[in-house]
């Protein structure tokens, strides 16, 4: 006790020696923005504010998206009859059952529209396949040798010239594609209904079919042979749900648009380009599915379908801040090969959208993938913030993220549910600007009767505050209240970060550094008297040398000590190739012996990928629930106090030339992130509801070593993941 009690006085000397210590605040910025309400707007398309379905099942349930699209390269050869699919050259040219393992025809689609009438999204996209293959079984990596024609492939017509089957017909080795398509429809409904499919696209980046997709289209795509085969697919789907919308042509990036996938050698854009006189691939790609559309009499094309993937965002966050503006500034340079060398194509969306008005007008725009990256950092939500905002103010109609966690969803959900609520951005957008979109960006939209405006604001400042004056510009109604929400260098969640009075036409707010925000102002002076969020508490267990924690099964062991409120684990390891390759990839999960609150038991995985090089970082959230063996999420926790780390797949550049290949995993740092709500729990080392000297006294009996604490989280208040003389310094401040 005496040594308890000399601890304890000289901690309070110690408190009083930081409390005399100055305080050095941040610095800051001002910066003026400007929202115009004079006008009426513009309409924003609520598809905008979509993900792809592949690799974000798990975040369909904590995301507000519009709209989802099933596509990527898994797509391609996927066979509609029996679910087999191939991953191309992302993972060894495997045919398996990755995107179903279920044998009833068109199981992928069926899930697709089961998710859209579970969660609620108004859009569902799929893909059609092109490429002239798809798998024909699920026995894994096809070789070489095994290339199309072959026993491993089934041929894809695209019309099948004949009576439809009612089911299709596994002993013929084709498939029909206007034959999926009536399958879809007999089973779902037409492109009307609710559970129908409204978008088809025809394929997915045919202009790396012969990288991606050797085994079955090993040649460069044609120009001709793309136009051709978009057309008559088209056309047959148009027969079969005339009010479908037809997505094309996919195109994986910049270079895409500009020449598809000709390398020189064959001539054929050069001679096509000078012929018609256009300036890229897009201009012929329009022109022919107009053509092809007037000779048919019916539009063989909806919707333009491009993909984009930053260049200057892979140079790290200070480039990602400003990565966006290559969309949509006349005059931006960005740190990459396509400042260096395209700049007659900047802004890329302004350029494109010329293109559809000179060859087929009232086509509309999609990107179906899109990320701009940073998701362990702000730069991924400030950057995902303002893309969204951009693709609202360049009428963009369809958009859908590919891959992304943590704060590149948090810039999603800024916009959809920036409240946990279901708040969401207006519908209508209404002019804004700042001083310097170097800085900072901004978008804001009006609701129907301009009684709430939504202002998306960023702070790009790694280190200041922004303190922003926004000014309200021919406001027809009294302001009275804004409400700040934001994603902070913090936390990657979007918080209540201040409430603040309207002065007259202006809002005054200040955005922490490295900030994306939803300043959302009410005519109603109570909008926000039951605003306030939920306090939580994070407390994180770091493991600097997880190859030390190996255990008999040859995995990293990494323990739980608090499974009901387990946030978080967040991985690192340097990711080494044997063979040399220039890329690949650990496929990696994280495994768990999980319980229900029933006591059910059952086995579990999350999956997690690494890239080859130093450094790799991997997240894996938890929720609360746990995916069982029916593929179901139930309410269910680590079970065992422990999770081990274990590597499943390896895909690297020597591997897809079938060299022998492996891939390493050196684990360097696990961080495990437990969430606490509310501050009941902080503190609270004796577990008695109570955070008061009794816990002070706890805690330093704990310390010299005379005591033992019921929840020795409560007072990691540092959250360092230990428990040590300034945990206590905290909480004696707190009392």
């Amino acid at each position: 006790m005496k040594k308890a009690l000399a601890f304890l006085t000289a901690l309070t000397m110690l408190t009083a020696a930081f409390s005399a210590a100055p305080v050095s605040a941040a610095g800051s910025y001002d910066m003026t923005v400007t929202v115009d309400l004079s006008g009426s707007g513009k309409a924003i398309s609520p598809y905008i504010f979509g993900i792809n379905e592949y690799g974000h099942q798990d975040d369909l349930k904590k995301l507000s998206v519009h709209a989802v699209r099933q596509g990527g390269n898994r797509m391609t050869a996927y066979n509609w009859e029996t679910n087999a699919s191939n991953a191309g050259s992302d993972w060894k040219h495997s045919s398996d059952n990755n995107l179903s393992k279920s044998d009833e025809p068109a199981d992928c689609v069926q899930q697709l529209s089961a998710e859209g009438t579970k969660y609620g999204f108004d859009y569902k996209l799929t893909t059609l396949q092109l490429a002239g293959y798809v798998a024909a079984d699920k026995d894994g990596p096809v070789s070489e040798a095994e290339a199309a024609p072959s026993a491993r492939w089934n041929a894809v017509k695209l019309t099948k010239g004949s009576a439809f089957a009612a089911e299709p017909d596994l002993t013929d080795s084709t498939v029909y594609m206007d034959e999926y398509v009536n399958y879809i429809i007999s089973k779902l409904g037409n492109s009307q209904s609710k559970t129908g499919i409204q978008g088809y696209s025809l394929d997915n980046e045919p202009a790396l079919w012969h990288g991606t997709h050797s085994r079955i289209h090993p040649e460069r795509v044609g120009l001709q042979e793309l136009t051709d085969k978009s057309a008559e697919i088209a056309a047959a789907v148009k027969k079969l749900d005339p009010d479908a919308e037809i997505f094309g042509p996919a195109l994986y990036g910049y270079t895409a648009y500009d020449h598809l996938a000709d390398d020189d050698s064959s001539n054929e854009w050069e001679t096509i380009q000078s012929t018609g006189g256009y300036h890229w691939y897009l201009d012929y790609y329009l022109d022919s599915m107009k053509k092809a559309s007037e000779k048919a009499g019916v539009r063989l094309l909806d919707v333009l379908d491009v993909h984009y993937y930053s260049e200057s965002s892979r140079n790290g966050a200070e480039d990602r801040l400003q990565s966006v503006r290559t969309l949509y500034e006349k005059g931006f340079v960005e740190n990459s090969w396509i400042g260096q060398w395209c700049q007659k194509n900047v802004p890329i969306l302004p350029t494109i959208q010329a293109s559809i008005d000179k060859y087929y007008p009232e086509t509309k725009l999609a990107i179906t993938e899109y990320n701009f990256g940073g998701e362990d950092d702000p730069s991924g939500a400030i950057a995902q913030a303002e893309a969204l905002g951009c693709y609202a103010d360049a009428n963009v109609y369809f958009a859908s993220l590919w891959g992304g966690s943590g704060y590149i969803l948090s810039g999603l959900n800024l916009y959809t549910n920036y409240d946990g609520k279901g708040g969401s951005f207006g519908d209508t957008l209404i002019p804004a600007a700042t001083e310097d979109v170097s800085k900072s960006s901004v978008y804001a939209a009006k609701n129907g009767d301009a009684s709430k405006l939504t202002v998306m604001l960023t702070n790009k400042s790694m280190s200041d505050a922004e303190h922003a004056v926004i000014e309200l510009k021919g406001a027809a109604k009294s302001y009275q209240k804004a409400a700040l929400y934001g994603i902070t260098a913090e936390s990657s969640e979007i918080r209540l970060l201040d409430i603040v009075d309207v002065n007259g036409s202006k809002v005054d707010v200040t955005l922490p550094a490295y900030c994306a925000a939803m300043v959302v102002v009410s005519d109603d002076p109570d909008a926000f008297a039951n605003a306030q969020q939920e306090e939580k508490t994070q407390k994180t267990a770091v493991f600097d040398d997880p190859m030390s924690m190996v255990n008999q099964n040859g995995y990293v062991e990494i323990p739980i000590s608090d499974p009901e409120h387990l946030k978080q684990i967040i991985i690192t390891g340097d990711v080494k190739s044997s063979a040399g390759s220039s890329w690949g990839t650990a496929g990696c999960a994280v495994c768990i012996n999980a319980v229900t609150a029933d006591g059910t038991a059952f086995w579990t995985s999350k999956g997690y990928s690494l890239k080859l090089g130093s450094g790799s970082k991997a997240t894996v959230e938890f929720d609360g629930t746990l995916q069982n063996s029916d593929k179901e999420d139930v309410a269910a926790v680590v079970a065992d106090g422990k999770i081990e780390l274990q590597k499943w797949w390896d895909s690297s550049e020597k591997l897809e030339a079938e060299i022998a290949d492996e891939i390493t995993v050196d684990y360097t740092r696990v961080e495990v992130v437990y969430e606490y709500s509310g501050s009941t729990l902080r503190g609270d080392v004796n577990a008695d509801g109570k955070f008061d000297a009794a816990d002070a006294r706890a805690l330093a009996k704990f310390l010299t070593a005379s005591g033992t604490l019921a929840d020795w989280q409560a007072g990691d208040l540092d959250a360092n993941g230990k428990l040590n003389a300034a945990d206590l310094t905290w909480m004696k401040r707190e009392l």
